[in-house]
C-alpha cells in the first residue's frame, strides 16, 4: 500500500486525553490533530492515529483534559515599563522594598509606578501613605494603585512637591479628594478622580518609552498571559505606540497572542464629547471597519466611556452605596451630557462601527441601551453586537432590553475573586444577586463573554470559572448563589462566548475541524474534580496556532 505524501499528514497530535471540544454537542473526545496551524480532525485515538507521519510531533495527554483556549474579553495589556507589580505583598515593609529595588535600577527623577496591593491582604490592614512611600525613595515620584485601580493614586512627597499639592492646596469638589492628616492638613498622598489631574499631566510628560522597551514589557505580559492559558485577548483602549509595538512583534514573529482591539479617546487633542466625536471622524476619514487585520491582530471597533468603577463606588447606581446614603455614583467626563453621548453613539453606529462601552452600574447601563436603541431606530442593523464592557448590574428590565436589542456583555465577573468582598460590602446582599448575573445573561438569551479588566486583577482563567461556578470570593464570601452556573458554561464565557462577542465563533472558541488551533491542556478535570479545587487548576500547556507557546516546568 502507497504511503500518503508526508505534507498531508498533521504537524501536531495530541493523544490520550480528554478533550472538550465544547462545540453544539458538547462532544468530548480522546484526541486532536492540527495541520497548518488549524484543527485538522478530533475523534478517537485509533482514528487520530491514521494522521500521523514522520514529521508528525506527538503529545501523549496520558489522561489529561483540553479545552479550547481562553478568550478574555476585556483584557488592557499592559506594556508597564518602570512599573512594579504589587499584587503579591502582604506588608507595607514588603511594599516599600519592591519599591526600593525598583528604585535602585531606574534613574533618578523618573517615576515609579506600582500598582494591585490589596489593604486587607497586608499585615498593617491598611493602605500606604506619602511617608511610607518615602522609605522606598526620595529622588523619584512614586505613585502606586490598589488592585481595581479607579481609586486614584498614592504619591510620595517627591511627586506632591513637583505638583505643588501642600496643605494649602483647596479641597476639590467631590467625588474628588485629598486624604489629610486631620490635624496638620497635610496631603497623606491619596488623591482621586480631579484632584490628581496635575499629578497625571506630570506623569505624562515623563520621557516615553522606547519602542523596544514597550516590546519587552509586551513580552512580560504576553508570557503571564499564556500561564493562565489566555490566548486571545480584546485590548479595550489601545494607543498608537501600543499598535504600533504589536504590529512590529507580528513582522518579527514574536507576537503569541491574538489581539482584537478597540480604539478608544485616548491621544485626542480635545477632551469630553468633542474628543470622542474627533477619534469617530478619523476613523470614518480611513474607512476602518470591524475585523480589519488577520487571525493575530484585528480591529474590532470603538471604546466608550459612561460612569466609573464599582471599587471606587463611583459606577453609577439608582440607589445609593451602602453607607453612602448621598452617592449615586457619577458618569465619566468624555461621555458628556446623555443627549451628547447619544449623538455620538449614533455616529458611530451609522460609520459601521461595533461599539463597546464601559457602563458597570444599572444606571450607567440603562444609559447605554437608551442610546443604542436610538441608534438603531435611526440606522436598523441586523447582528451589530455592540457589547457592554463590565456590565456589572443590570436590572431585570435591562436584560430583557439587551435580549430585545442584540447587545451582548463582556462582563467582568473576574472581579469577583479579588474585589468581590469590597463590592458586596458597597451593594449590599440584595444587589449581589445581579452582580455581573452569569446565569441571567444565559437565561435570557444574552451572550456574555468573561474578563476581569486585567491588569486591574489577574486574569487567572481558573479563578474566574469558580467564581461563576460557586459564586465565592478569595475569602469564601457569597457573591448571589442565584447566579451559580455550570461548569460547562462558564467554560463557554471563556471560549464559544468571547469568540461571538468579536464575530469569530466560526473560527476559534471551540476544538473543531478548520478552526484555530489554541488549546489550553490542564492539569486536572475541570468537569469532575471538586468544586473547591476549580480554583487551584493550573494550566500545563498553552498551544496557539498549533504552536505550544508555554509549558509549566
Amino acid at each position: 500500500m502507497e504511503r500518503l505524501p508526508e505534507e498531508l499528514f498533521a504537524d501536531l497530535v495530541l493523544l490520550n486525553g480528554k478533550v472538550i471540544t465544547v462545540d453544539e454537542e458538547e462532544t468530548i473526545a480522546e484526541a486532536v490533530a492540527v495541520k497548518g496551524g488549524r484543527i485538522l480532525k478530533v475523534g478517537s485515538n485509533e482514528e487520530i492515529r491514521r494522521t500521523i507521519g514522520r514529521r508528525t510531533k506527538v503529545i501523549d495527554l496520558e489522561g489529561k483534559v483540553v479545552l479550547p483556549g481562553f478568550i478574555d474579553s476585556h483584557n488592557h495589556v499592559p506594556a508597564r515599563v518602570n512599573y512594579v507589580d504589587l499584587h503579591w505583598v502582604r506588608s507595607i515593609d514588603e511594599l516599600v522594598e519592591k519599591l526600593r529595588e525598583k528604585a535602585e535600577r531606574t534613574p533618578k527623577g523618573r517615576w515609579i509606578l506600582g500598582g494591585g496591593f490589596n489593604e486587607s491582604k497586608l499585615k498593617e490592614r491598611r493602605f500606604p501613605n506619602r511617608y511610607d512611600l518615602d522609605r522606598a525613595s526620595t529622588e523619584h515620584p512614586i505613585a502606586v494603585s490598589r488592585v481595581g485601580g479607579h481609586m486614584g493614586h498614592i504619591y510620595n512627597s517627591y511627586a506632591l512637591n513637583l505638583a505643588g499639592i501642600t496643605r494649602e492646596t483647596p479641597d476639590p469638589e467631590p467625588p474628588a479628594y485629598i486624604e489629610r492628616d486631620p490635624e496638620t492638613r497635610e496631603p497623606l498622598g491619596n488623591l482621586r478622580e480631579s484632584a490628581e489631574e496635575p499629578l497625571l499631566s506630570l506623569m505624562a510628560r515623563e520621557p516615553r518609552p522606547s519602542r523596544e522597551e514597550v516590546k519587552e514589557a509586551l513580552k512580560e505580559t504576553f508570557r503571564q498571559l499564556l500561564s493562565w492559558g489566555i490566548t486571545t485577548v480584546k485590548d479595550p483602549g489601545i494607543t498608537a505606540e501600543k499598535l504600533r509595538a504589536y504590529q512590529e512583534l507580528l513582522e518579527e514573529g514574536e507576537l503569541p497572542i491574538r489581539v482584537n482591539f478597540l480604539v478608544s479617546r485616548r491621544g485626542l487633542t480635545k477632551r469630553g464629547p468633542e474628543g470622542v466625536k474627533e477619534k469617530i471622524e478619523a476613523i470614518k476619514s480611513l474607512g476602518l471597519k470591524p475585523g480589519f487585520g488577520n487571525e493575530w491582530l484585528r480591529f474590532v471597533g470603538l471604546k466608550l466611556m459612561t460612569d466609573g468603577s464599582m471599587s471606587a463606588a463611583t459606577c453609577a447606581l439608582y440607589e445609593p452605596y451602602v453607607g453612602q446614603p448621598e452617592n449615586y455614583g457619577i458618569f465619566h467626563e468624555s461621555m458628556g451630557t446623555k443627549e451628547e453621548f447619544t449623538e455620538y453613539l449614533i455616529e458611530a453606529h451609522k460609520a459601521g462601527l461595533r461599539v463597546g462601552v464601559h457602563a458597570i452600574g444599572d444606571r450607567a447601563i440603562d444609559v447605554v441601551l437608551d442610546a443604542i436603541e436610538e441608534a438603531l431606530k435611526v440606522c436598523p442593523r441586523e447582528d451589530h453586537r455592540h457589547s457592554i464592557e463590565h456590565c456589572g448590574l443590570p436590572t431585570k428590565e435591562a436584560l430583557e432590553r439587551m435580549r430585545r436589542l442584540g447587545v451582548t456583555a463582556a462582563a467582568s465577573v473576574g472581579f469577583g475573586w479579588e474585589l468581590g468582598d469590597q463590592h458586596r460590602s458597597l451593594i449590599g446582599p440584595e444587589r449581589m444577586e445581579r452582580y455581573y448575573p452569569m446565569r441571567s445573561f444565559k437565561e435570557y438569551g444574552i451572550k456574555a463573554g468573561a474578563n476581569f479588566d486585567y491588569p486591574v486583577t489577574m486574569a487567572d482563567v481558573m479563578k474566574g470559572i469558580y467564581v461563576m461556578v460557586a459564586r465565592r470570593s478569595e475569602t469564601g464570601q457569597d457573591l448571589g448563589q442565584s447566579q451559580r452556573i455550570s461548569r460547562m458554561d462558564a467554560i463557554r464565557a471563556f471560549t464559544i462566548n468571547g469568540a461571538y462577542l468579536e464575530f469569530e465563533e466560526e473560527v476559534k472558541g471551540s476544538i473543531e475541524p478548520g478552526k484555530l488551533a489554541d488549546m489550553v491542556v490542564l492539569d486536572r478535570d475541570i468537569l469532575t474534580c471538586p468544586e473547591e479545587e476549580i480554583k487551584d487548576i493550573k494550566v500545563l500547556m498553552t498551544i496557539v496556532g498549533g504552536e505550544i507557546k508555554y509549558q509549566r516546568r
